[in-house]
């Protein structure tokens, strides 16, 4: 069990490239204590939305925002599943996913916000527990996914910058009037 939840940010290496903006949002130096507090920030942020915008899109070709939450989901649990196996020292070389195809086939838009919202609270409560069950050692390992090397610690500081993100183009973009 690790004694601590500060854990140092990843070094270039241990991700890809183009994850540089997600790790670099995330400036708590305990992660974890961040995607615990993300949980109750972003059931706050989906309080605030008008019923008549949760299947709003900001422009053509773009998700709603129910499909942004199915989105936010559905990477975490991939993101996740990638660092259990990698964790648990499986070397198997892990393919990417094609988000698009993810959010368009999730049938988001059927479902309530707040079943998502609790959706996603469920997600996010398991993926912080096994993440607390990682030592340092642990979090150091490195995988391949999507062909590119990567470490569960950087898994976990992709999760929490990616809702940082996507939390953020929800509040410029969708949903302007509420900042």
């Amino acid at each position: 069990m690790i004694m601590t939840t500060r854990i140092e940010k990843p070094k270039p290496g241990e991700y890809a490239p183009y994850y540089q903006p997600y790790i670099d949002k995330v400036q708590d130096p305990d992660p974890l204590h961040l995607m615990k507090s993300q949980i109750m920030d972003l059931q706050a942020l989906l309080s605030e939305i008008p019923a008549e915008k949760e299947e709003f899109a900001y422009a053509k070709n773009k998700w709603t925002i129910k499909q942004l939450i199915g989105h936010i989901i559905d990477a975490e649990r991939i993101f996740t599943y990638r660092a259990l196996r990698i964790a648990r020292g499986d070397q198997t070389p892990l393919h990417g996913f094609e988000e698009n195809d993810y959010a368009a086939s999730g049938r988001f838009n059927e479902r309530s916000l707040p079943d998502l919202g609790h959706e996603y609270a469920v997600v996010r409560e398991s993926t912080v527990a096994l993440f607390k069950s990682f030592d340092a050692e642990t979090l150091l390992r490195t995988g391949m996914a999507n062909n590119n090397t990567v470490s569960v610690r950087a898994i976990l500081y992709i999760i929490a910058g990616h809702q940082l993100h996507h939390e953020q183009v929800l509040r410029e973009r969708y949903l302007p009037e509420i900042e």
